[in-house]
């Protein structure tokens, strides 16, 4: 099943796949620099993580490609920043 991060409160699954854990995107530009936006996003972020019951997968690009003057070097969002390096194992997929 899909479902965005807003609709997933009081669900659960056996495998949880968050994408887009960018600086910008999640939190959202907007919501930086904003203390109570950018607690919501955490609260928000905070409600995905814990709907994974077995396997949880926090993933974001290293580049975007989707610019006209070239590829964006893109950075891991301060959420992702924020967990405890002994919670997580880091994967990293090369072409």
């Amino acid at each position: 099943m899909l479902s965005t991060v807003h609709r997933a409160k009081g669900l659960e699954w056996s495998r949880v796949f968050i994408i887009g854990l960018t600086d910008g995107a999640f939190p959202s530009a907007r919501s930086l620099g904003e203390l109570e936006s950018e607690e919501e996003e955490r609260r928000v972020f905070y409600v995905a993580v814990t709907r994974a019951k077995d396997e949880l997968y926090l993933c974001y690009p290293v580049m975007d490609n989707r610019w006209h003057d070239g590829s964006i070097v893109k950075r891991p969002s301060l959420f992702l920043q924020e967990l405890p390096e002994s919670t997580y194992e880091k994967w990293e997929i090369e072409e």
